[in-house]
Order: C-alpha cells, then structure tokens, then sequence
C-alpha cells in the first residue's frame, strides 16, 4: 500500500545499500497521515538519518495531523518526542501477535 505514495516515501542509500526508509500513507482519515514504516539500518544509528527522514515525511505532510505506532521501550520515541509527538495511548499487547513467545521485547 505504501509504495503507491512516491511522494510520501524516503528511502536512504550508501552505495547499494538501504540503510533507512520511512513510508507516510496519506490522508488515513480527514486531515491526519499515517506513518506506517520507518527504519535505519542498526551501523547507521545516530548518525543523524533518522532525524533527517523524519524532517522530511514532516514536511511533505504539513498542515495535518500524522500519527503512528511504536513499541514503548524502542529508542525512536525520544526522536518522536524532539519533533513533538506526544503519546496518547498506551496499548496493552499491541505487539503480540507479531513477537514470538520467547521475545524479550516489549509488547506494549
């Protein structure tokens, strides 16, 4: 779904690699986009991609709302935070069905 939004896609390369993306699905709702997928490769964290990602999905979608999910103990929140992303809601086992049983990670 997200690849038929070009406009609201960053996709980040050093040579042949990707080493990070962010994909915003437009207009989810009135006046709101949703941001479906955002990554950087784990060598390249804190090197600023994020950040400048961010910026960018945040500029192509000015004057609505975007909101997105993310794991309460993933360290992206504080970048989420820098740009103003507030939380609303906490949700219990949100990540369930997609973590195996074993997982250490956090399911909330």
């Amino acid at each position: 779904e997200v690849l038929q939004y070009p406009d609201f896609s960053c996709v980040v390369l050093y040579k042949r690699l990707c080493i990070g993306f962010a994909f915003l699905v437009p207009d989810t709702r009135w006046n709101e986009s949703y941001l479906s997928y955002f990554g950087v490769h784990p060598d390249w964290k804190k090197s600023g991609i994020g950040t400048f990602m961010l910026y960018h999905i945040i500029q192509t979608n000015m004057g609505k709302d975007l909101t997105l999910h993310v794991s309460a103990n993933n360290p992206a929140v504080f970048l989420y935070q820098k740009f103003g992303f507030k939380v609303e809601e906490f949700v219990r086992d949100f990540y369930d069905k997609y973590l195996p049983e074993d997982s250490n990670e956090c399911k909330h």
